[in-house]
């Protein structure tokens, strides 16, 4: 921040980087669970198996795996179901 209390430019950019890196996290978040309810078949079920621990991955749910930027490997496991 600016002594005149407006956002530096290096504080600007930090947050236009950590924005797009959340808008990348939801999208995958998104794409997990429309893959999950067309297997499952309701966004309930869909959202609870998301934060069921998964054997596969040591027990991390999917969720971690989308925030530890694991989306591929989630939709390969998706797709070998």
């Amino acid at each position: 921040m600016t002594k005149d209390g407006r956002p530096s430019l290096q504080g600007f950019e930090a947050l236009r980087t950590r924005f797009q890196e959340q808008s990348r996290k939801a999208q995958a978040y998104y794409t997990i669970m429309h893959k999950m309810r067309e297997i499952v078949g309701s966004d309930d079920a869909a959202s609870e198996w998301m934060n069921e621990p998964l054997p596969k991955f040591d027990g991390k749910t999917a969720a971690q795996l989308v925030s530890d930027g694991r989306t591929d490997d989630l939709l390969s496991y998706i797709d070998s179901m």
